[in-house]
């Protein structure tokens, strides 16, 4: 009747409206869907719950799976994983791939390849052969068998970030086991192109003449053409941080993407892309650091919870036939694993930490696995029952890699420690705001080719006033701004120290610099051959190679090497052979050609190192000064290699300097030869091992 005659119950009538009424406001309906919400929500996940976890004494990254598994549909229901989580968590698995090609250690690669093509061949032979087999046993037919063997066949770097936060992705175990993640799940996804075609009966020829070129052009576009355009960017419109690390991103998706394009999974073009810019991003600079924080703190975070999403605790009770197939299936991938791992490692000699490395890295599925499961449902191969068997799998197979990570990556034994390369950090002392430039852009280029940052340092003594920190913080500016305008990463230093020699030695060893780089004039002054001068004082304590440089006006056209017989013996040997290492920079950045200048003749010239000999070779056996005074023109770059010492810039190098006062100067003096002949040796080795 209230109805009828448009009036209210009594009882309406004596109901006072709630404070929420009145404020127009009330609480968000689940699950949460407003942006202020759901972003509340996840980043308390990301900060809680690897905390709680480690109170747990539980690896961070479990928190933050079955966190995920929490707030998730499966249970307290807050979160959808459709949408924004989804494309946050693909973005954030695509962006862990892209970290791992960065930081690979790309020479530790290139020495452990054989092991990581023979380990990636096994980790997806045995658990492909197994899990087709049981799968058949288990009654599904033989192209679901085969998609469900490939799923265990690929892996994904879960357990990754636990290696990163021990400072242990170096590690030849690591290196192995993410080495061949390019070959398991490349491989995988391709079985998957492969069945899903089969089973639509559209596998003909198109089909390998689409795939076999899109995978070529992939290769060539990451490996070969990113590097290229990334140079370019790097010396020409990326000469702010910021603006590199867009090209980052862009880098990354756009490899992605065009991995997709190729009908590859996106995250081997992540991977790809990273490995094609490894070089080109030094692991420690400072746009690494910038592109580690995003990732560690949420992009990589939110890729594990929507992981956890995944996760349907109630499968565990509601259905027995998939808990039935899941542990059959959680054997084969956790046992198939495991054996390629152990039979691997013995292969290789590696020792049980190494081997629990490997299987822990290889074990987790998530990404390929997800792919070809839900392509699988999509084109009526499996059922529903299958992919909630799969979802504990993975559950299970994330909570076993995490944990074994845990256990064994701290026990793992380092890598032997190599002689850095000679560019991965590159220190240069700046005094004069009208040379810092040019030093600042040759030891960019001496850093380039390893991928290695310039260090611009300004040293005031403790009496410096605030006008003289402003002043140097302008001329430290400048310097690094001319690195980044020569596609080097830079990060300049200002430096109080009681002299400056001590402030050049103090932080080349904080910093442990690989080279430094020092300006000269050329010539001693009566004082400093009394007292010597501060470049003799870094000689004579240096704990990496030097290069004195005097730069001249013109643009180099030639480089002269000055090779003299005591260059050939054990002592000036290493001297030798950085010097030619800086040789093959410079003249690869410019087509300056090599003249060697040498007064050895007859068998002698056997010492000459091979590289030495293929250039072309002028003998004379005055002294070296006064043949330079003949040969030398004002575009020559004269490099000199010099023997160890307060005393490197007397003799030779200081005649030839007057000899050829228009040309640029360079005298190469290796500090590690300080300790002798046996630890001159391995490092001419090392570095001969760079040279073409």
């Amino acid at each position: 009747m209230a109805e009828e005659t448009g009036k209210k119950p009594v009882a309406e009538l004596f109901t006072l409206p709630t404070p929420a009424a009145v404020l127009g406001v009330g609480m968000p309906l689940l699950p949460l869907t407003h942006p202020g919400w759901v972003f509340a929500v996840l980043m308390a996940v990301v900060l809680l719950a690897p905390i709680a976890a480690e109170r747990a004494r539980l690896p961070g990254i479990v928190g933050l799976v079955l966190a995920g598994m929490l707030v998730g549909p499966g249970v307290l229901g807050l979160l959808e994983r459709e949408g924004a989580i989804a494309l946050l968590g693909g973005a954030g698995l695509l962006y862990l791939m892209f970290v791992a090609g960065l930081e690979l250690d790309l020479d530790g690669f290139v020495e452990n390849r054989r092991d990581s093509l023979v380990f990636g061949a096994m980790t997806f032979s045995v658990p492909m052969a197994l899990g087709t087999v049981v799968s058949l046993a288990l009654g599904f037919p033989l192209l679901a068998a085969i998609l469900l063997g490939s799923c265990w066949a690929s892996h994904t770097l879960l357990s990754y970030p636990v290696y990163q936060r021990l400072g242990a992705v170096r590690t030849r175990a690591v290196a192995t086991a993410v080495g061949a993640t390019i070959i398991t799940d490349t491989a995988a996804l391709l079985v998957l192109a492969v069945v899903a075609r089969a089973h639509q009966g559209d596998l003909g020829p198109s089909f390998w003449l689409v795939l076999v070129p899109s995978l070529g052009l992939l290769l060539a576009a990451t490996l070969w053409g990113l590097p290229r355009v990334a140079r370019w960017f790097f010396a020409g419109l990326g000469q702010d941080r910021a603006v590199r690390f867009l090209f980052l991103m862009v880098a990354l998706f756009g490899a992605a993407g065009l991995a997709q394009a190729a009908g590859i999974e996106p995250i081997v073009g992540a991977f790809l892309g990273g490995l094609a810019l490894n070089r080109l991003v030094p692991n420690d600079g400072v746009l690494m650091q910038r592109v580690e924080f995003l990732g560690s703190t949420l992009l990589i975070p939110l890729f594990l919870v929507s992981v956890g999403m995944l996760i349907d605790p109630r499968i565990m009770v509601g259905d027995r036939a998939s808990l039935v197939v899941a542990a059959a299936f959680i054997g084969v991938a956790g046992g198939a694993k495991w054996i390629a791992a152990a039979a691997s490692g013995k292969l290789f000699r590696y020792d049980r930490a190494e081997i629990a490395t490997m299987f822990s890295l290889s074990s987790a599925q998530a990404a390929a696995t997800l792919a070809a499961i839900f392509v699988g449902l999509q084109i009526g191969l499996i059922g529903a029952e299958t992919v909630n068997a799969v979802i504990l799998v993975i559950l299970a197979t994330c909570l076993l890699s995490s944990g074994v990570a845990a256990r064994y990556g701290p026990r793992l034994p380092r890598p032997p420690v190599r002689p850095a390369a000679l560019g991965r950090r590159v220190l240069v002392p700046v005094a004069r705001p009208d040379t810092a430039e040019r030093l600042t852009r040759l030891a960019a280029l001496l850093a380039r080719p390893d991928g290695g940052s310039v260090m611009p340092l300004a040293v005031v003594g403790p009496d410096a006033t605030e006008e003289d920190l402003a002043e140097r913080r302008v001329t430290i500016a400048r310097a690094e701004a001319s690195a980044l305008s020569s596609g080097a990463d830079a990060t300049g230093v200002v430096r109080i120290a009681a002299s400056p020699a001590d402030g050049v030695l103090h932080t080349a060893v904080e910093q442990a610099a690989s080279l430094v780089v020092l300006g000269w004039k050329g010539y001693r002054s009566t004082r400093e051959h009394l007292f010597g001068s501060v470049i003799d004082a870094v000689l004579a304590r240096a704990p990496a190679p030097v290069a004195v440089t005097r730069l001249g006006r013109a643009p180099v056209g030639r480089i002269l090497l000055v090779v003299t017989g005591p260059s050939l013996e054990p002592a000036g040997r290493s001297s030798l052979t950085v010097a030619t290492e800086i040789i093959r920079r410079v003249a690869h950045a410019s087509p300056a050609p090599v003249h060697v200048l040498t007064d050895v003749d007859g068998p002698l010239l056997d010492r000459l190192p091979p590289h030495v000999r293929r250039h072309t070779l002028h003998y004379d056996p005055r002294r070296p000064a006064l043949a330079v005074r003949e040969m030398a023109t004002a575009s020559d770059l004269v490099v000199v290699p010099a023997m160890l010492g307060p005393q490197a810039l007397q003799g030779d190098a200081e005649r030839i300097s007057r000899a050829a006062p228009d040309s640029s100067l360079l005298v190469v003096v290796d500090a590690v030869a300080r300790g002798g002949a046996d630890e001159e040796e391995p490092r001419s080795r090392g570095l001969e091992r760079t040279l073409p």
